[in-house]
């Protein structure tokens, strides 16, 4: 998403384009970016302060807080301190204008490529989450087999197991079909 004033808008989305960006969403104003906000999945957002209706510091902690996306924001030279020590802090890339266009490019360019890491890492986290799940769905299923039937925990994480092969599920599956066997 781009979010500038009219006058350099489409610029920026056509520097968004040239830098690997299929689908570009602008916005003239940050009321209406943060319309749109609400129903996008972003991967960058360039922020051309100030905004037509607000500063635009604001909207980028908004992004920087909501969404996954990389956040760069464009601001006169007067503000850029205090606004890049108050935004830095929660992950806004802020750049001093005036800005060169092969600058405003290598930062969308980096701003894309620490974005992919990020997703790779939140994939990595959701992976590793659902390993937890699955191992505390097991660990209780084993238990309630200890508990009811009397196995020792190796037999019952054998039990699971052999459930799970003879049915050719998982052993989440296995595990969730024992507990609610077993309720408790």
């Amino acid at each position: 998403m781009v979010v500038s004033g009219e006058k350099s808008l489409a610029a920026l989305a056509a520097l968004v384009k040239s830098c690997g960006f299929d689908q570009v969403v602008t916005a003239a104003s940050g009321g209406e970016a943060r319309r749109k906000l609400l129903g996008l999945s972003l991967g960058l957002v360039v922020l051309n302060g100030p905004l037509p209706d607000e500063p635009g510091g604001d909207l980028a902690a908004l992004c920087a807080e909501t969404t996954n996306a990389g956040v760069a924001f464009l601001v006169p030279g007067v503000r850029f301190g205090e606004t890049a020590a108050r935004l830095e802090r929660i992950g806004v890339f802020v750049l001093e204008k005036p800005v060169s266009r092969q600058a405003l490019a290598q930062a969308v360019h980096l701003l894309k490529v620490s974005q992919r890491r990020v997703a790779e890492l939140q994939r990595k986290n959701a992976e590793l989450l659902q390993k937890l799940d699955d191992a505390r769905l097991i660990g209780r299923a084993k238990c309630l087999l200890v508990e009811k039937l009397g196995l020792t925990e190796d037999e019952a994480h054998h039990c699971l197991e052999r459930r799970a092969m003879d049915l050719r599920i998982s052993r989440r599956e296995a595990a969730l079909t024992v507990i609610k066997q077993y309720p408790q």
